[in-house]
């Protein structure tokens, strides 16, 4: 019997870790991002969009009994960046574009961590919004982008301990399921709605962190690309003006965070 009460207390007490070792564990990052955005067609580059954008990130992961874990993460990022494009004839054009960008992701690890390293699954929500200013030559627009992507993670085991610094890579890839594009013209013409081309997503990074310490660095270099989106029609006053689409795009973003764990 009282073999069977200690038995009984030592259970209760792993089930108490266990519990503990699951809690959720919470981190914040802020970092800055340079970005380099370019628009072409036929060959031929329309509009470079470059500059830094601040961005600023909350996480949080949960480690499951089974070894499985969930997480979810959501970023920030904004700023003004340079542009550099051209006038309907052709004249060069300089302006600036006002950009913010809002993520959102949900990802799901179904195995405990192996000696290859981690896989987890992930869906996430991308929101940009790009507002050019206007300029003599010039009307300005907003232009608003949303989409749904999925994709998977791999995260490498560690490379072990140098000078107490350990590190692993992460990889991402990911495309876009659903794509909606609003274009606000400022009243010049009515706003327009097409759906947007294919996004495909691909990120590299390298985290580091000294022994037992909640704080981190991370270094990522990622970019988006997507095709030209499919013509849609564009009215003034719901009249038939003409038709527009968006040109295929590239983001190349390199990125310097560091993060705290709580």
């Amino acid at each position: 019997m009282r073999r069977a009460l200690w038995a009984a207390a030592l259970a209760g007490v792993c089930g108490v870790a266990q519990a503990q070792d699951a809690a959720p564990a919470f981190e914040g990052s802020l970092g800055i991002v340079h970005r380099t955005l370019t628009e072409r067609a036929n060959g031929a580059t329309l509009l470079t969009e470059r500059g830094f954008l601040p961005q600023a990130r909350v996480g949080v992961v949960r480690t499951l009994p089974s070894g499985a874990a969930v997480a979810a993460a959501a970023s920030l990022a904004g700023g003004d960046v340079d542009y550099h494009g051209q006038t309907q004839a052709g004249a060069p054009l300089s302006s600036t574009t006002r950009q913010l960008e809002l993520a959102a992701d949900l990802l799901w690890r179904p195995l405990a961590p192996a000696s290859w390293g981690e896989a987890w699954l992930a869906l996430g929500w991308l929101g940009n919004r790009r507002a050019i200013e206007s300029t003599p030559a010039a009307g300005g627009l907003d232009e608003t982008s949303r989409a749904v992507l999925v994709g998977v993670r791999w995260v490498s085991p560690g490379f072990g301990t140098i000078a107490g610094w350990q590190a692993h890579a992460e990889v991402d890839a990911r495309v876009s399921v659903q794509h909606h594009l609003e274009v606000d013209y400022r009243g010049l013409l009515d706003t327009s709605h097409i759906g947007g081309a294919r996004k495909h997503q691909g990120a590299l990074r390298l985290v580091g962190r000294q022994a037992q310490s909640p704080w981190s660095w991370e270094v990522e270099a990622a970019r988006l690309g997507q095709s030209a989106s499919e013509a849609a029609p564009v009215y003034r006053n719901g009249t038939l003006f003409g038709t527009v689409r968006q040109p295929a795009l590239t983001i190349d973003d390199v990125m310097l965070r560091v993060n705290r764990r709580f």
